[in-house]
């Protein structure tokens, strides 16, 4: 099958998907003199995007730094250092190059570099964004969702938990999903990625603020990733696999900024903020199968639609809740995920505290559920995911 490139507007970004693509940005980086470049450690470098950007940059005569300290799961002070760092180079746009960790931490840093202050104020309200500087979003992971999004999430310290950051001024303007620049995507991060794809797409499609427009999103992002994720974990360097992939991800991030995940990211932000080390998505897809059955059971026809694409016998029934969950787990195990909250440290004893801090900091989000979820509700979706 030939894959097909093109250009679609998502709120107030333009997406440029498809092989090649970033050509395109060529034009829009005219505009500018001075212009920082975010990205992790490694996977800019290993996919070849930052030396394609690189390219643009310097045949266009424009000056440039990067920052290339973005970690999965950004502290507060990796981002407040990056937007000083923006600040003081004078920078007129920023490109992140990444995935979610590093689309979120520019997009960010472009706020405070063009307002000021700092992450906390923004996160904790006594500061709103009033502007930021023009973001340009190279996507490298099929997950995230954040290049077509006006979301960000950052680690605090106290309490160290995740923290989501919602604002018209962080929608990039530019985005650029290009398939080729993830097939070296590891295994691992392939399967985790396309996880959090998925509940993106679940938690939007039965949220309260859900449509028959997010619903289509996610039924086509799920539909997605359960017929290419097998090929792209089997063959890294399939295109196809990833475009698919890819585009699944696009909608699901397209969904959650018109509806909004809930219960299980609440849940899995509290996680992978008292240890950085839990890959999201591996959080998200232990939690999933256990908040599935709570949610199934308050909101069947809606869930049915979505999860019959794992389990064709589903029935719209709340009767089936049980089912869906196991067909959720099912589907992680045949994927080759096998992963429980043990192996990163977590025990029964966090049990009241993860709840408490859900509660506490993360509450906003419990309200987008279908369900209003009990102490008792939190405690089973966590320690739930302590086994397999």
């Amino acid at each position: 099958m030939k894959l097909k490139s093109f250009r679609i507007r998502a709120s107030k970004t333009v997406l440029y998907f498809g092989i090649g693509v970033l050509r395109n940005v060529e034009e829009f980086l005219r505009r500018f003199k001075r212009v920082y470049v975010v990205t992790s450690r490694g996977a800019a470098r290993v996919s070849g995007a930052l030396s394609d950007v690189e390219l643009l940059l310097r045949s266009g005569g424009i000056a440039y730094e990067v920052f290339d300290k973005v970690t999965p799961n950004p502290l507060a002070s990796t981002v407040n250092t990056l937007a000083e760092k923006v600040w003081r180079f004078g920078a007129e746009a920023v490109i992140a190059i990444g995935g979610g960790s590093v689309i979120d931490s520019a997009k960010i840093a472009s706020v405070i570099a063009r307002c000021g202050g700092s992450v906390e104020d923004y996160v904790k309200g006594s500061r709103e964004p009033c502007g930021s500087l023009p973001t340009i979003a190279i996507n490298l992971t099929h997950g995230t969702g954040s290049e077509v999004n006006r979301y960000a999430v950052v680690t605090l310290e106290n309490p160290k938990t995740k923290y989501g950051i919602a604002s018209d001024y962080m929608y990039p303007a530019i985005s650029v999903d290009d398939p080729q620049y993830l097939r070296t995507l590891p295994k691992s991060q392939t399967m985790y990625t396309a996880f959090d794809a998925f509940y993106h797409a679940l938690e939007a499609s039965c949220g309260v603020d859900s449509s028959p427009y997010v619903i289509t999103l996610a039924e086509e992002a799920v539909k997605n990733i359960v017929n290419w994720l097998p090929t792209a974990l089997r063959d890294p360097g399939d295109v196809e696999a990833r475009n698919w992939l890819l585009y699944a991800s696009m909608l699901a991030g397209i969904a959650i900024d018109n509806s909004r995940a809930h219960i299980i990211h609440a849940v899995e932000n509290v996680l992978s903020g008292m240890n950085t080390e839990l890959p999201h998505g591996a959080g998200l897809a232990m939690l999933g199968p256990a908040a599935v059955k709570h949610l199934y059971r308050a909101v069947p026809e809606t869930l049915h639609r979505i999860l019959r694409h794992l389990d064709q016998g589903l029935e719209p029934s709340p009767s089936h809740a049980e089912r869906a969950a196991e067909a959720v787990k099912r589907f992680h195990i045949d994927m080759g995920f096998r992963e429980n909250l043990r192996i990163y440290g977590f025990t029964e004893q966090e049990a009241d505290k993860v709840v408490d801090t859900v509660f506490n900091y993360l509450s906003y989000s419990l309200k987008l559920s279908p369900i209003e979820p009990s102490r008792d509700v939190l405690r089973d979706v966590y320690l739930s995911a302590l086994s397999l």
